[in-house]
């Protein structure tokens, strides 16, 4: 199972994620192919739930109301793994590089 980015865990393994007040996580650069190495370059709807700890619906919803960037292929939507970094860090005051 896919280690999610605001589990305890993952903090405490990694050392790489800075917990925030909203729950989300900070990922440093330096460590995001640790975290999320089994995930493609290019994630979907269920990468990212499974990520955030969200439910699908809830994260199409996010990609429709624009919280997150996105891209369209045919009428499915994919964001860049790199992309959801940067948003995370962006939303968690986090550092983008070390």
């Amino acid at each position: 199972m896919p280690s999610q980015i605001n589990a305890p865990t993952a903090t405490k393994q990694a050392g790489a994620a800075k917990q925030s007040n909203d729950g989300m996580s900070a990922i440093n650069f330096n460590t995001q192919d640790n975290l999320l190495s089994h995930y493609r370059d290019v994630l979907d709807t269920k990468d990212v739930a499974e990520i955030l700890g969200l439910k699908v619906a809830t994260v199409r919803q996010m990609f429709r109301e624009e919280q997150l960037p996105y891209f369209r292929v045919n009428k499915q939507y994919r964001i860049p793994k790199v992309r959801l970094i940067q948003h995370i860090n962006e939303q968690t005051g986090g550092n983008n590089h070390e």
